[in-house]
């Protein structure tokens, strides 16, 4: 169901068995590598490529959690449920990077990623 179907329920749960509610959009970039184009002094293009975390923006609802003790914690591992199409994404020896910013008129926490040396995904 996972490779044409998106959005709907999707949970977040840290090794510890904890679930953050998420709310809003969850972006995630899995590659790894980050490439970018180098023009040399003959107008020829070369690409540079560089290795990356895995990154994964996440919006939550401020339910008191400690941002600042979240925020120095060890490292976890993250696991996104995706529900409505059967898609499970791993996030392993992870990490918050960021600034937590809470918004108190709509109550969502921005500003945090998710930083991991390993992703992985299954589908059903």
């Amino acid at each position: 169901m996972g490779k044409k179907d998106f959005g709907g329920v999707i949970r977040m749960r840290l090794s510890t068995g904890e679930i953050i509610p998420l709310r809003g959009t969850l972006n995630m970039s899995t590659s790894g590598i980050a490439s970018e184009a180098v023009t040399n002094q003959d107008g020829s293009v070369d690409r540079t490529m560089t290795p990356t975390a895995r990154r994964a923006e996440i919006t939550f609802a401020d339910r008191g959690l400690d941002h600042n003790k979240l925020m120095q914690s060890d490292r976890f591992n993250v696991t996104f449920i995706e529900e409505s199409t059967g898609v499970t994404h791993y996030f392993t020896r992870a990490f918050l990077v960021g600034d937590p910013v809470k918004n108190r008129i709509t109550g969502e926490v921005t500003g945090i990623s998710i930083a991991a040396e390993a992703y992985r995904k299954t589908e059903d």
